[in-house]
């Protein structure tokens, strides 16, 4: 069901007391890469075949293209416009287009609910960190039915105003008198959540799924290893219950 990444001595070292655990939000919970990146891709494939004369098709491909190329968190449009000596202006544009849509036919990824619900009853304190554009996500939280239920507290990381999950995370620790060794950080992003929460020495699950997770593959050597890794978020209960590792 799941893996251990280090020795079960090493992970009981930390893991004694685990008080709270956060969850990111996108192909943590439900399936963005599958579902709203496909979208905007496609949406932002219909300017880009304007603006270059190809097909939409090949709009899209290249996209997939330039994200194989340069990474998940680099800004394609800027280098799709540089290798066809497009106006500045057309990035701004473009990311309009792939971001802007509407966010309609996301659901959870199946036992997300009883999981949530079943580590509440247990006693554990329950923190959604996501980063975006805040409008965007706040319309992804509604539309999953995630506002108001479930969490103790939901942050979000403004990437427009230049906020961050590592100061999430540091707030969340000085609100909720935590160690970090009390909290568990569940996500799919090495580079972003479980970076940020290892860091601070929390305890680290990777969700293996979407685009971060296959990047990550192709270049894990570049990163520390996170201390558990799961298939499906209801993966997370066979953690907190083995051999009781962790404990209220």
């Amino acid at each position: 069901m799941f893996r251990f990444l280090f020795s079960i001595a090493d992970v009981m070292q930390n893991s004694l007391n685990v008080k709270a655990l956060i969850f990111d939000l996108d192909d943590t919970l439900y399936d963005c890469s599958g579902t709203l990146v496909l979208q905007g891709r496609k949406h932002a494939a219909k300017m880009i075949a304007r603006l270059i004369h190809c097909s939409e098709e090949e709009a899209y491909h290249l996209q997939m293209k330039m994200e194989e190329q340069y990474g998940t968190n680099a800004n394609i449009y800027e280098k799709i416009v540089a290798m066809h000596y497009l106006p500045n202006a057309c990035v701004n544009a473009l990311w309009e287009e792939f971001i802007h849509i509407d966010i309609v036919g996301i659901a959870l990824f199946p036992g997300v609910i009883e999981t949530l619900k079943q580590l509440k009853a247990q006693g554990y304190k329950l923190i959604l960190v996501t980063s975006g554009e805040k409008k965007i996500q706040n319309k992804k939280i509604h539309a999953l039915g995630l506002k108001h239920n479930y969490f103790d507290d939901i942050f979000i990381a403004d990437r427009i105003n230049g906020q961050t999950k590592n100061a999430n995370f540091k707030e969340i620790i000085q609100r909720y008198y935590l160690r970090p060794e009390e909290i568990v950080c569940i996500g799919d992003k090495i580079d972003d959540e479980l970076t940020a929460g290892k860091s601070l020495g929390m305890i680290t699950v990777m969700v293996e799924h979407g685009r971060h997770y296959r990047a990550y593959l192709k270049g894990q050597d570049k990163y520390s290893k996170p201390d558990y890794s799961i298939k499906q978020i209801k993966d997370i209960l066979g953690i907190t219950n083995a051999s009781s590792l962790i404990t209220r």
